[in-house]
């Protein structure tokens, strides 16, 4: 996936194949302040940031700032406003507790100062420790989900959409699908669940994504936390669209927004090793698939749950997350209106003017 020029491409927003470590880069201002270099992904192709770039970066320059045996173990934030692809975003850092075995910090996310903090959160690094009892559930993705899976590696799978939405998969077939958003940072697919989903109570459907970090990596030793980091970023992907399809009211919701998010990882740092492992002394290469297994548990007055685990290539649990979000349904959507604010968009730009939303 080359980062060529096209006619969909957006001068404003950070809609372009580019590497991980690309995207997570920042500036230093000082020792507890830093900012982001490359524009966030805007996931209707406007300047919307997406949330899960803010959530990670935020984790990634507070790890600056903590010792280098100590790695993300849990995450807390809560989004305020919309972050825009068009502004930088400024990290700022506090320390709340260094201990022996976890350190703890603060992150505020600034754009504008007029405007205020847009995303906050609390983030936990701990040592590694030697593990003494290790209890998961068990599960066979392949199994459970023969269904929609059978026959089928990760990359099998249709690219996420930008939009998880009805009204936007119906406008990629329309486009032949050269109009999905490029998102930066990892391959993301998405398993088509209608076959497993269509029978079962709503609450009782599922949603299951694949990641894989794009571009080279440092090795896990040189920066665990920048591997730490690919699973947050991709936690929060199409998380409350997803929501909306699996109790069928994929076009039907008014607002949407993540008001918090919630990733606890609950391995070593061995187990947020985003690439493959190579023989002993050599690094890492080629693709090491995820999959997040997601599901929504509530939903009621214009809230929902959604929550998610995370597992790796070999059945490993490494990481569970929870999502309240802001979901209102009713007459006179919001899908609606971005299906309409889209199409234009791209007629403008295959007509060679340049269209914003």
């Amino acid at each position: 996936m080359a980062d060529d020029p096209d006619p969909y491409a957006s001068p404003w927003n950070g809609n372009q194949y580019r590497p991980f470590t690309e995207l997570m880069a920042l500036e230093k201002l000082d020792d507890w302040t830093f900012r982001s270099i490359a524009k966030p992904f805007s996931p209707s192709d406007a300047t919307a940031a997406y949330g899960g770039h803010v959530y990670a970066q935020a984790v990634y320059a507070a790890s600056k700032t903590v010792n280098a045996d100590l790695v993300v173990c849990n995450v807390t934030g809560i989004f305020t406003l919309p972050a825009n692809t068009n502004q930088p975003l400024t990290y700022h850092i506090r320390r709340i507790r260094d201990g022996g075995m976890f350190a703890t910090r603060l992150v505020d996310v600034i754009q504008r100062e007029d405007k205020g903090i847009c995303f906050s959160c609390t983030a936990t690094f701990k040592r590694e420790e030697a593990d003494h009892l290790n209890l998961q559930e068990r599960a066979n993705l392949s199994e459970k989900y023969i269904t929609v899976l059978k026959g089928k590696n990760p990359e099998d799978h249709e690219e996420c959409p930008g939009v998880d939405s009805p009204w936007f998969w119906q406008n990629l077939k329309d486009h032949e699908y050269k109009n999905n958003p490029k998102f930066p940072g990892l391959h993301c697919t998405k398993v088509d669940m209608r076959a497993y989903n269509e029978p079962r109570p709503l609450l009782e459907r599922r949603q299951l994504q694949y990641y894989a970090v794009m571009g080279d990596m440092p090795s896990l030793r040189q920066d665990p936390n920048l591997h730490a980091c690919t699973h947050l970023y991709a936690s929060d992907r199409n998380s409350l669209f997803s929501v909306t399809n699996m109790l069928d009211v994929g076009d039907d919701y008014m607002q949407m927004a993540s008001l918090s998010h919630t990733v606890i990882l609950h391995v070593n740092p061995d187990g947020m090793n985003a690439v493959k492992r190579q023989a002993a002394g050599k690094p890492g290469t080629g693709k090491k698939w995820f999959c997040q297994e997601a599901w929504a548990t509530r939903n009621a007055v214009g809230r929902t749950l959604h929550e998610s685990k995370i597992w790796d290539d070999e059945g490993v649990h490494i990481a569970t997350t929870i999502q309240d979000g802001l979901v209102r349904l009713g007459p006179g959507t919001r899908g609606e209106r971005m299906r309409e604010d889209f199409e234009r968009v791209m007629r403008e730009r295959e007509s060679g003017s340049k269209g914003k939303l």
